[in-house]
């Protein structure tokens, strides 16, 4: 494993030195790359592309024996359809690497070879979507989700939620603990993409408890998630807005009703 993480910080402090403004860390930062003293698995983040970023996370037998597992997370301008063509891209990348090698900055690098392709075509798909946006505001659905952890204590989780729940345009709650609890509200592929997010990050245990579909938003515009205090300030906050989505959270939290 020494092995392992010697590998790791070395090529971390390469790819830190090539892409300075680009790189950060989701994960708590090593206090010393060149050391070296990694003693988590490493989380990070590198912008490609004001649009695009590729989050990765390594683990204990990368790169010996495991490839690194690389995430794109895509703003907000970018439609689905685009979306979904360059996560496939990315996976089609990694899955080329073999095992046994740095391959950092050679998925970065292959990615950002890609990229002029995918913008050119994300900008006229944009074109033709801007004839019927009026249209998908109306039939796009709205999406309930509750979701239960085992503990949910990781800053970087906490902070993931917060950033995540803003750049997708979702409503809601999440109570940090044992256990933790998400409430989220958004459009359907919106609130699709949150969870496969969040099922990225390691948990000891998550569930999606409790889901609804509806035609129009009950918790706001898509500010982000509030974090909160305590499971009963998301039920009070509910009960407040909509009686049944209230007990669709105490069902799902296997909290008893209160009057």
């Amino acid at each position: 494993m020494q092995d392992n993480r010697e590998r790791q910080a070395a090529e971390l402090t390469l790819l830190a030195t090539m892409y300075p403004s680009e790189f950060s860390w989701r994960s708590n930062p090593p206090p010393d790359l060149e050391t070296p003293a990694i003693t988590t698995d490493p989380n990070f983040t590198l912008t490609v592309h004001p649009s695009y970023a590729l989050e990765f996370s390594l683990s204990d037998t990368y790169p010996n024996t495991q490839k690194p597992h690389v995430y794109l997370s895509c703003g907000g301008d970018v439609d689905t359809s685009t979306r979904k063509r360059a996560r496939a891209k990315l996976s089609e990348i990694a899955e080329e690497q073999e095992a046994g090698i740095e391959m950092l900055d050679l998925i970065v690098t292959l990615f950002t070879e890609y990229l002029p392709e995918l913008t050119e075509s994300n900008s006229d798909a944009d074109q033709d979507g801007d004839k019927d946006d009026g249209q998908r505001q109306h039939t796009s659905q709205i999406k309930r989700v509750v979701i239960w952890s085992h503990h949910l204590l990781a800053t970087s989780k906490r902070k993931d939620i917060q950033a995540w729940s803003k750049e997708l345009s979702l409503s809601g709650y999440s109570r940090p603990g044992h256990p933790g609890s998400i409430f989220a509200e958004g459009d359907e592929d919106q609130i699709d993409e949150f969870i496969r997010r969040l099922k990225q990050l390691r948990w000891q245990a998550l569930q999606v408890r409790g889901e609804e579909t509806a035609d129009k938003r009950i918790c706001g515009p898509g500010d982000g998630i509030l974090e909160v205090e305590g499971l009963g300030e998301i039920a009070e906050a509910l009960k407040r807005i909509d009686a049944d989505t209230a007990d669709l959270f105490l069902q799902a939290m296997k909290i008893a009703k209160t009057d």
